[in-house]
């Protein structure tokens, strides 16, 4: 079924942008030391290169299916029953995305802001906000992340702070390329983990005008680029400000530097920093329920309002199982699963379009 509302290349850039930059954030900087030492910051700006080409490919393949979602041209591509069996994958591994996302945020307000309050309030609180984020039109949506974009510009801003502390030392970041063209390469696969929400794009494109012509692209790509600078930026700021040593033991070095920031009218620029980072991180966690929603919509023929109750409730119950336990296992899954429902199936689908020939019959393009 072809989407009717449309959308803007700026506004898909607002999108795109609020659904990557989420909760791997915070640890970006001591995962980017992890695998590539001081050269996290080249390993982000590889990934980066690489998700544009990646991009590229999910448009040709959207493209050949205007006004259709993943969810719709999945079937024409590889017939009704094997299409319906990949949307519900997807879904499933949209679903689970979430519950990452939810389990990341809970331990990390528990940690650094709510250390009293029980694991299952704040998840109760995550599915509420969830409902209410996602329960709308894509229009509501998208005027949501529109105009909470600023706050993005916001977590520039106070990170600009730390430049008056003297333990910066740019000497940390040298001699550039000393961990080895290999292991950056090799590390880019752990990097690319934090540009997850580009595959939301198999969904997006369907919203764009003239989602055939080239300018349809743009707004994908200038906000790929936009989070490749933004993250590295934060790479940098936290490998000069850290030494080795000391950005290996700090799981979250962002809010360990600023937690020792002290301005006239705020002592805790961490805490203030966290806040717009929640904001931040629900825009992600909208953006994938909502992709998720539509599929569950699809999937078994009910509204988009059942499908968000029936979408929140499973994110709500998962999460809390996996809170209790050990959830190193759940982000090996996820490392795994993001390049496999991101990068191979895309390209694969694509492949099969070319090869067979399969394009939507007709398009109201000129519309």
């Amino acid at each position: 079924m072809k989407v009717k509302s449309r959308i803007s290349s700026v506004v898909l850039f607002f999108v795109l942008v609020q659904t990557m930059i989420g909760v791997g954030l915070l640890s970006l900087p001591h995962q980017a030391h992890h695998a590539a030492g001081s050269d996290g910051w080249i390993s982000i700006l590889i990934s980066g290169f690489f998700i544009q080409l990646i991009v590229l490919l999910i448009w040709l393949l959207c493209r050949k299916f205007p006004n259709l979602t993943l969810f719709d041209f999945s079937k024409v591509i590889l017939g009704r029953t094997s299409g319906t069996v990949l949307n519900f994958l997807y879904i499933i591994y949209l679903l689970t995305m979430i519950c990452y996302i939810f389990i990341i945020y809970a331990d990390t307000l528990k940690r650094w802001i709510l250390p009293e309050t029980p694991g299952w309030v704040l998840f109760l609180i995550g599915f509420v906000l969830l409902i209410y984020g996602t329960i709308c039109t894509v229009k509501n949506v998208i005027s949501l992340f529109s105009s909470l974009f600023i706050f993005i510009l916001f977590l520039f801003v106070i990170t600009l702070f730390v430049y008056g502390d003297p333990s910066i030392d740019v000497r940390y970041l040298f001699p550039i390329g000393s961990s080895g063209g290999w292991n950056i390469i090799k590390s880019t696969s752990d990097s690319m983990i934090s540009f997850i929400g580009f595959e939301t794009l198999l969904i997006y494109f369907a919203f764009i005008k003239q989602s055939k012509n080239i300018s349809a692209l743009k707004g994908a790509f200038l906000a790929v680029l936009f989070v490749t600078i933004f993250l590295t930026y934060i790479v940098i700021l936290s490998t000069v400000m850290l030494s080795p040593e000391e950005i290996k033991i700090t799981s979250e070095p962002v809010l360990y530097i600023l937690s020792a920031i002290e301005i006239r009218i705020l002592s805790r620029l961490d805490l203030l920093f966290l806040s717009i980072w929640g904001l931040i991180v629900f825009t992600t966690i909208i953006s994938y329920s909502f992709s998720a929603s539509m599929g569950i919509s699809k999937l078994i023929r009910v509204k988009h309002k059942f499908a968000v109750i029936l979408s929140g409730a499973f994110v709500f119950i998962i999460s809390m199982i996996f809170y209790y336990m050990e959830i190193t296992l759940l982000e090996k899954w996820l490392k795994h699963l993001s390049l496999i429902f991101g990068i191979i199936i895309p390209i694969l689908l694509l492949l099969i379009t070319i090869i067979f020939k399969r394009e939507a019959a007709s398009t109201d393009e000129k519309k």
